[in-house]
């Protein structure tokens, strides 16, 4: 089954919880370049200002960014992931993403939301959809 995570900016209240939930899923508490997958933006929209979380919808377009095929969708949930063995750090995937959600580790390599893909494989929600009570972060 193919997955994606959708989001909803209209709904989005900026609480955060989304991104407390993807560092607490993906680092141990001891980490101290922890980063979260969700990227928090503040937008304005009728002059509200507000901060949201929109994070990777897993479009692909990173993919054919990558000079070493270090990213690539996995075809059983669709998600887009790294091979971090085979990234260089070029930052390729970085200049394409047009969500501005790429980053990247301590050593250099990407990183990026996988979905919890950890989580899917075990039948759960990704983290950041199962605390996200106003909906904004939906799995489809």
């Amino acid at each position: 089954m193919s997955y994606r995570l959708k989001f909803d900016p209209d709904k989005c209240v900026g609480c955060y919880a989304c991104h407390i939930a993807c560092l607490d899923a993906h680092h141990d508490v001891e980490d101290v370049d922890a980063k979260s997958h969700r990227t928090v933006k503040k937008v304005v929209k009728n002059q509200f200002e507000k901060n949201i979380c929109p994070g990777c919808d897993h479009c692909g377009i990173c993919i054919k960014a990558c000079p070493v095929q270090a990213i690539y969708k996995d075809p059983k949930t669709g998600f887009v992931l790294t091979d971090k063995e085979k990234c260089i750090g070029c930052h390729a995937c970085e200049k394409v993403c047009p969500k501005d959600v790429i980053h990247f580790d301590k050593d250099g390599k990407m990183e990026k939301c996988d979905g919890c893909i950890e989580r899917i494989r075990e039948g759960r929600e990704p983290a950041c959809v199962r605390v996200c009570f106003p909906g904004a972060i939906t799995l489809e």
